[in-house]
């Protein structure tokens, strides 16, 4: 690509500044926590890379930088250790058949009938969740279970997915009632399966065909620590030219594994519903506790995914990170060091004025630890370049052909 211009600094303030509310092509699917916006997934990737790179990913959560990365031309590969993080991405970027959506609307359409008169029998408990919510979802599981192929049944469990969020959202009604989810099945099927097809349509534009899609992204679910031993990875053509993730951040408590009734009781229900295992405590989702030890770890594993990644990265390639933290001051340089240990300098771009690009979160409704300064409505986009940290003659990239 062309050095970085002006217009490409602005474009990319613009973008982490937007506050509109998620949505367009497959992004409406699930509200994934700690997401970050497709306006900014979509100038990272399209500023920083180049149609046919490859762009990694390994914090990838619902997939949204492989939403916004595939309908630019690019091959995306996005890890996750979350099952149902993994679970969403590959629903959002698994093209179905014109009788796939004939199928499912039907289906949609005959279970919002059924559910309302058969949801009421009782025996299956989730922890929290409302009965109401319980009955009408477990029967709605069992009838997308008579699907009859795969990729049927996981988008019917999507659907079934988004529309649990919907109910406890309460927003809509004060509490999840079996006629009012019976009445949105249908509503939120359309929705969905309109937004594949806007998705399968962006892709056509850029030469990326419907049966091609799934052939150009992978998408893994494990931890990125070792990644460069993955037969999957070390398969790539070519080695990425751009890392674009969004870490979990320190000392920040995010409920990836959880879903909170009114912001307080939480349930497993989504694991549930998505027909994956669950059965880790938050700090296995987030890097670690909001300890001290906590803290060591989540830098710990910093260090050893980026040393990972720094295996398998293009030598003239880029990380570009969006961060929070909860003590700035503090833990910011811990971050710095571990990505220096795994192998990688911070760099700015020549047009950019100051050092970093930050953004303030609207509405942040995450916890931070109680003691010490809260900066957790606040985020930073690093940007770092691979070097040889024990090699003193070793010069720093200065990026030809895609920065300064």
């Amino acid at each position: 690509m062309n050095d970085l211009t002006v217009a490409h600094i602005d474009r990319l303030k613009s973008a982490l500044a937007s506050t509109r509310a998620t949505s367009g092509t497959t992004h409406g699917f699930y509200l994934y926590p700690a997401r970050f916006s497709p306006e900014t997934a979509h100038a990272v990737i399209e500023t920083f890379s180049l149609p046919g790179d490859c762009v990694l990913d390994p914090f990838m959560g619902g997939g949204t930088s492989v939403v916004e990365g595939l309908p630019l031309g690019r091959t995306m590969v996005g890890l996750d250790l979350n099952a149902l993080a993994h679970f969403v991405a590959a629903t959002r970027t698994r093209p179905l058949s014109s009788q796939d959506h004939t199928v499912l609307r039907s289906w949609a359409k005959i279970a919002s009938r059924n559910l309302q008169q058969r949801a009421r029998k009782r025996g299956h408990r989730v922890t929290n969740l409302p009965l109401a919510a319980t009955q009408f979802l477990a029967r709605a599981i069992h009838e997308s279970d008579q699907l009859r192929f795969p990729r049927q049944r996981a988008f019917a469990r999507a659907v079934l997915l988004r529309l649990g969020q919907w109910a406890l959202d309460c927003r809509d009604q004060p509490s999840p009632l079996i006629p009012a989810m019976a009445a949105k099945l249908p509503q939120l099927m359309d929705q969905m399966l309109n937004g594949l097809d806007e998705f399968v349509k962006e892709c056509a534009l850029v030469g990326l065909k419907k049966h091609q899609i799934t052939a150009a992204r992978i998408l893994l679910c494990r931890s990125s620590e070792g990644l460069q031993d993955d037969p999957r990875i070390r398969g790539l053509p070519r080695p990425p030219s751009l890392v674009f993730t969004s870490p979990p951040y320190p000392g920040v408590h995010v409920l990836y594994h959880r879903w909170q009734l009114r912001g307080r009781k939480e349930t497993p229900a989504p694991y549930w519903i998505a027909g994956v295992e669950d059965g880790f405590y938050s700090s296995h989702y987030t890097g670690g506790s909001r300890t001290s030890s906590g803290e060591d770890g989540y830098f710990s594993m910093i260090r050893s995914v980026f040393s990972s990644v720094r295996q398998v990265i293009a030598s003239d390639g880029l990380v570009v990170q969006l961060v929070g933290f909860a003590d700035v001051s503090t833990q910011l340089p811990r971050f710095q060091n571990s990505m220096a240990e795994a192998g990688f300098v911070e760099w700015t771009p020549a047009k950019l004025a100051q050092a970093r690009i930050s953004r303030r979160v609207p509405n942040r409704k995450w916890y931070a630890k109680i003691r010490g300064t809260m900066d957790t409505s606040s985020e930073l986009l690093l940007f770092h370049r691979p070097y040889e940290p024990h090699t003193p003659t070793s010069r720093k990239p200065t990026a030809p052909g895609k920065g300064s």
